[in-house]
């Protein structure tokens, strides 16, 4: 067991975890801006990136290039850093540090030295995109970046499809229509979902319907920015499972309907895939 203030001694160091801004620079906090002023190192996730905003809030502080590629590495030096009393930092890109980023890394180094973690509340992309959703927040399950693997993405949605609660997920424009192509292969054209992109910036737009005519929609006008992803919550009739389904299929076939059309009216009853259906079918 492990307890830890967060209102530690002065000349002791520690970590600070400060959200920025996940597109208009105002939503940066009073107290973010004072802790990113007063701290001895920020640990930024692009240097680049956060230099620019920085500079734009009046901050000067030295920046420590910390990120995926370099975080194991780089963790071992910011511990021994605030083991001599400095004060670390530690920010994204946008939003919430450790969400989508490798501050947890340094998170957990820090707990395993003792050394005070104090979080900072502050914008988060899929908080904000799931506030204005429509669909119910409670509950609801965060799945970040996906696989770029279609078959990895498929397997993944076949999970994500029986969940009673709201899911969500990041996208880049690039990929987004192949992955709602893949979406749409697992759980059906007409379930509910929200695209959500350039949030808190000037073109931020909210795009709501089934997952067919978002879809189609992409194909016609070509995805820009990035994009929160949410999936409506599955009905109390989509949580069945496929083998239950197949018995379904089985006891329409014996009443004389084909093959094809029982497949065809179960798969529509649940909203899945007829394709996913017709492919458990025969593997019986």
């Amino acid at each position: 067991m492990q307890r830890q203030s967060s209102f530690n001694d002065e000349t002791q160091g520690c970590l600070y975890l400060v959200p920025t801004p996940i597109g208009n620079l105002e939503d940066i906090t009073l107290r973010a801006k004072r802790i990113l002023m007063e701290v001895d190192y920020i640990a930024a996730e692009d240097t680049r990136t956060s230099g620019i905003l920085l500079e734009k809030i009046g901050v000067h502080n030295k920046m420590i290039s910390f990120h995926k590629y370099n975080s194991k590495q780089r963790a071992p030096e910011l511990i021994a850093l605030m083991k001599e009393g400095k004060k670390i930092a530690e920010i994204s890109d946008a939003g919430m540090p450790v969400i989508s980023d490798p501050g947890f890394i340094l998170v957990q180094e820090c707990i395993k030295n003792d050394i005070a973690v104090i979080p900072l509340p502050g914008p988060s992309a899929f908080a904000t995109a799931l506030i204005a959703s429509g669909f119910d927040a409670q509950p609801f399950i965060y799945y970040g970046f996906l696989s770029r693997k279609a078959t990895e993405q498929i397997a993944f949605f076949n999970k994500m499809a029986t969940f009673t609660g709201t899911s969500i997920f990041y996208e880049a424009p690039h990929r987004l229509l192949k992955t709602l192509t893949n979406l749409q292969k697992v759980v059906g054209e007409n379930r509910e979902i929200v695209c959500a992109r350039e949030l808190t910036k000037i073109h931020e737009e909210f795009i709501r319907g089934s997952i067919g005519e978002i879809t189609n929609y992409f194909a016609e006008n070509a995805p820009r920015g990035e994009f929160v992803i949410l999936l409506s919550p599955a009905k109390e009739e989509e949580t069945i499972s496929i083998d239950q389904m197949l018995v379904e299929v089985n006891q329409a076939v014996a009443s004389g309907m084909s093959n094809k059309d029982a497949i065809k009216n179960i798969a529509k009853k649940y909203n899945i895939s007829k394709n996913e259906l017709y492919d458990k079918y025969h593997q019986k």
